[in-house]
């Protein structure tokens, strides 16, 4: 891969993100960031994105392990 547009790099985003891609491919991606504003702000809001929701899912985990076994039970037996 040459060339990367910024659809081709939004597509592969996740994989860019998670160190999924080959070197070369990485390296053309690296290069498309390096000459696109828009990419880079796309690619931070991304980031953040992530990040906020790592938050999020961290906070449930630690509420979930203070919550009172009662709250718990009761949460589990209620119907949808």
């Amino acid at each position: 891969m040459s060339h990367v547009t910024c659809i081709e790099l939004i597509a592969f985003l996740d994989a860019y993100v998670d160190l999924e891609l080959d070197a070369g491919t990485r390296a053309t991606f690296d290069l498309h960031l390096l000459v696109c504003p828009s990419c880079r702000a796309y690619l931070a809001s991304y980031r953040e994105t992530i990040d906020l929701i790592r938050g999020v899912a961290e906070k449930e985990e630690e509420l979930a392990r203070d919550a009172p076994a009662e709250l718990i039970d009761a949460v589990k037996h209620v119907k949808r």
